[in-house]
């Protein structure tokens, strides 16, 4: 007989302030503990404690620590979604390089807000999680294609899938090294997902560039 599979919604969703101001501390105090002792050690009773809040007051919002996580995770997602939204009109006028350290700034700079994101990035996947990356990979590929619209939607799909697993990778080993080491690491990935890109995107302006020279050569001589 198949287990059932835990209930991540949430409990209770408060509509006031001073509620929203309780979950967020809620959060917070999981984010802390998770990075302490990693997902399986952390516990509710611990997670309540860290709050000064009363474990009876977590579980009125939280059925469980996945419902708990699920929360964190989303509250990731929205964050995510910001940075692309303020990104979006840069994009067209951005060199490969400048795209990359978009591309890896900004999740490394995340893993130093939120010290969970590499320990909950470790977990199985679920159907949230798996969404979770479909979501990010689509937005990949939406910043891709307004970096370098002449480029087809398949083609992105598939580079953003690349790029999404790149990061992944790079996030991975950052998190396994310290100091000095972590700048090596993202160093070395910068430079191989520059490489990867300017073969599959070009520079900005590339192409009207080559056309240019093209129309040059093309007239006669004296002219």
């Amino acid at each position: 007989m198949a287990s059932r599979l835990p209930d991540t919604a949430p409990r209770r969703v408060p509509r006031q302030q001073r509620g929203r101001r309780r979950v967020e501390r809620l959060l917070q105090a999981a984010e802390r503990e998770i990075a302490r002792a990693g997902y399986d050690a952390a516990t509710m009773s611990a997670i309540a404690h860290r709050a000064g809040s009363c474990v009876g007051s977590l579980y009125q919002f939280f059925p469980n620590k996945e419902a708990l996580v699920e929360a964190l995770r989303a509250s990731y997602l929205e964050e995510h979604a910001k940075f692309w939204n303020g990104l979006q009109r840069r994009l067209p006028a951005m060199s490969v390089e400048q795209l990359v350290n978009q591309l890896l700034d900004f999740p490394i700079a995340f893993v130093g807000k939120h010290p969970a994101f590499l320990p909950l990035l470790d977990l199985p996947p679920t159907a949230h999680s798996l969404r979770r990356r479909t979501v990010i990979r689509d937005r990949i590929a939406d910043a891709l294609r307004t970096a370098r619209p002449q480029h087809g939607p398949a083609g992105l799909a598939r580079t953003a899938a690349v790029v999404q697993q790149v990061v992944r990778s790079c996030l991975t080993l950052y998190g396994q090294a310290e100091g000095e080491n972590q700048k090596t690491i993202v160093g070395e990935f910068r430079t191989m997902l520059s490489g990867y890109l300017r073969a599959r995107l070009g520079e900005p302006g590339a192409e009207r560039r080559l056309s240019g020279r093209r129309s040059r050569g093309k007239q006669p001589l004296g002219a």
